[in-house]
């Protein structure tokens, strides 16, 4: 049987998707909507439990991780990810006897932070991001982060950092996929369709699932077919090595190549 408490959550996350729907914008549409007042009471508790290994930004220490990057943090929904996991138990704090109201305002607090690190924030306030190493950057850009592999010095990235201030850099090398004014387009995903019987086909592609593939070629034609054994689907995403270093990369590796990349002027 539910408690009260459980059912006041569940509704509370039904009222934050429909407002999330009704105001739009980019993300999920049940992203979390954040409540001041909540937060407000959730960073007491932030303060008491949690600040010493996280930071009083959420952005981590020597002791604790980075919460704005948590997948656990951006998969949550009022306590949905976070509730479970500190009822657990977690390093040596009270977490495991917190009440779900003290999970649910600590939620909209870690939230509050997520969501004052995006530009479209109008608490956004930016960091001191040239925190790297330079040296480190260049290590890392032509070792372990395989950034060297499409990307030049003396080629595509020329002037560089001339061309964007230090923060531009960082967001468009986390996330290259964002637009902007003074941004350069961005790269579509392509793919090559090859029927069982038949000549290949490639463009931009328009949509891909368990059960259809479309796209547009060159000339603007629209093909689809429905996925089938035979049918050799191959795609290709510009920026995928960029997808898979945010599995990979530390907050130290990116603030160390964002610190080379300004260099490059």
């Amino acid at each position: 049987m539910r408690t009260v408490s459980a059912i006041c959550a569940q509704l509370a996350v039904l009222l934050a998707i429909t407002v999330a729907a009704q105001r739009g914008g980019p993300g999920a549409i049940d992203k979390h909507v954040v409540d001041p007042a909540a937060a407000d009471r959730g960073k007491k508790t932030y303060a008491a439990e949690c600040l010493s290994c996280h930071g009083s930004q959420a952005r981590g220490t020597d002791k604790g991780p980075n919460l704005i990057r948590s997948v656990l943090v951006l998969h949550d929904r009022n306590g949905s990810d976070l509730g479970p996991f500190l009822k657990k138990g977690h390093r040596g704090t009270a977490s495991a006897g917190f009440t779900q109201e003290e999970i649910h305002d600590l939620a909209h607090f870690v939230h509050q932070r997520v969501y004052e690190t995006l530009r479209t924030s109008p608490t956004f306030d930016v960091q001191n991001v040239l925190s790297g190493d330079r040296e480190a950057g260049l290590k890392y850009f032509t070792g372990d982060g395989k950034c060297a592999t499409c990307h030049s010095a003396t080629g595509d990235l020329a002037g560089i950092g001339s061309r964007y201030d230090a923060p531009t850099l960082q967001q468009r090398f986390v996330f290259p996929r964002g637009r902007g004014r003074g941004l350069p387009a961005v790269k579509p995903v392509t793919v090559t369709v090859t029927p069982p019987s038949g000549a290949a086909v490639s463009g931009v592609l328009v949509t891909m699932d368990d059960f259809t593939v479309a796209l547009r070629d060159a000339n603007g034609e629209y093909h689809a077919w429905k996925r089938a054994p035979g049918l050799s689907v191959i795609k290709h995403d510009p920026y995928a090595a960029h997808i898979e270093l945010l599995d990979k990369m530390t907050d130290q590796n990116m603030h160390d190549v964002v610190a080379y990349l300004e260099r490059l002027k």
